[in-house]
């Protein structure tokens, strides 16, 4: 019987397995396809850094060809309010610099680190069935007729949230039912010096646009957009992204001479939550847990913390029996998730961003939406408190106006055939 079985080799899974592995348990990891393929999700934030050091890859990362990030931009379709968060003036030392990265290479050097540190890596195998009915073993069966036995098991297997399906609650959320429609660029203008290695988030009415440079050359672009919109739009998703790009005049201006590298693909299945997702014998991480709408990048963040947290809570639990860490995971998932959905929901709201791109930002406000946008999802008390403040100026600004106003009804919408 092994220690521990992971489903995923994903940021999370590659995470959790290789922690485990590294104090000394038997770990096996069924991956379904074979590394690298495509992924998205290619924007990293400043406090992975410290997972990317516990795992011991942190001079890796900065010596390979992923792109540095220093902030990100947050900008309107006509270009008129922009604000520009710099974390290499802004935060300590350690989360100064980020990284963007294509995420099949991202994903490979992950997975071949989880074996290199004695993870037993099985790609291609996909997992078939679970039995977790057994408090004292796991039972999973993959495609190929084969019965592995563990003490416990991760589920890191991503937007498929294998046990969640199974086993717990899955629920999308209401408020955020998107879809991204997005491809790979050449020649798209972006800024000059350090922010032009900036992620740039785009705002329309109702929808954004990404512009991830992955690359001098390579620029990931992509649309998210009201589910809704998406399935009466009345347009293929390839003429619905470059017709928005079109009628976007920051957008269309930066990617006037560009040329698409990679056929239009589409997300659906974006913003959802799972109630229960740790146990007696079990636990998800990563996407596994839970996803939200990606505009502040936080998906690979979320996914590595979750599986450094998870693998954590396995070894208290089959070295110590105990369950403590395992219900701290519990309730600091479902935190995490909450935090980002408060600034994501209102993120749609227009008194939200005439205060969110205000060209003079109160220094109060300012640092802890810094740091929360760098990753430092469980903030501390003074900046939970200065964030509610921030909340409660947005509500003023609905009414009694304390930052530019933002001519909504002129902003552009996502593209449609009426």
């Amino acid at each position: 019987m092994r220690d521990v079985i992971v489903i995923g080799g994903g940021p999370a899974g590659s995470t959790a397995a290789t922690l485990l592995a590294r104090r000394g348990l038997d770990v096996v990891l069924f991956e379904r396809e074979k590394f690298p393929r495509f992924q998205i999700g290619e924007s990293l934030l400043p406090y992975n850094n410290d997972v990317f050091r516990r795992l011991g890859i942190f001079d890796t990362m900065c010596e390979s060809k992923f792109f540095p990030k220093y902030g990100g931009t947050f900008v309107t379709a006509d270009g008129g309010s922009k604000t520009v968060f710099r974390f290499d003036r802004n935060l300590q030392p350690p989360y100064q610099r980020s990284f963007q990265v294509k995420r099949a290479d991202f994903d490979l050097l992950l997975l071949d680190h989880a074996r290199a540190c004695g993870v037993d890596v099985h790609e291609q195998t996909q997992v078939t069935r679970v039995d977790v009915s057994d408090k004292s073993r796991v039972v999973v069966e993959t495609a190929g007729g084969e019965t592995h036995e563990a003490r416990f098991i991760i589920d890191g297997a991503g937007h498929g949230t294998f046990l969640g399906q199974k086993i717990s609650e899955k629920s999308d959320v209401p408020e955020l039912k998107r879809v991204a429609v997005f491809s790979h660029y050449k020649n798209v203008l972006r800024e000059e010096g350090r922010e032009g290695g900036n992620t740039v988030i785009v705002v329309l009415r109702d929808a954004w646009f990404w512009l991830i440079p992955l690359s001098e050359e390579v620029m990931s672009v992509g649309l998210v957009l009201d589910r809704g919109h998406f399935l009466r739009c009345g347009l293929e998703p390839e003429a619905l992204l470059e017709q928005t790009i079109a009628r976007t005049p920051y957008a269309a201006e930066r990617m006037a001479n560009s040329e698409r590298i990679m056929d239009v693909k589409v997300r659906r299945d974006f913003s959802y939550r799972i109630s229960n997702v740790a146990g007696e014998n079990f636990v998800m991480a990563g996407d596994a847990a839970g996803f939200l709408d990606p505009i502040f990048s936080t998906g690979v963040l979320l996914a590595m913390q979750s599986g450094e947290r998870a693998a954590d809570a396995v070894v208290e639990k089959l070295e110590h029996g105990s369950m403590k860490l395992l219900d701290r995971y519990q309730r600091d998932c479902q935190r995490s998730i909450d935090r980002y959905f408060h600034f994501i929901d209102h993120f749609y709201k227009r008194e939200f961003l005439e205060v969110f791109l205000s060209p003079d930002p109160p220094r109060m406000f300012f640092f802890p939406i810094i740091r929360i946008l760098g990753g430092n999802v469980l903030s501390p008390p003074l900046d939970r408190l200065k964030l509610r403040l921030f909340f409660w100026v947005v509500a003023l600004q609905k009414r009694w106006p304390v930052a530019p106003r933002i001519d909504w009804d002129a902003m552009p919408a996502p593209a449609s055939v009426v």
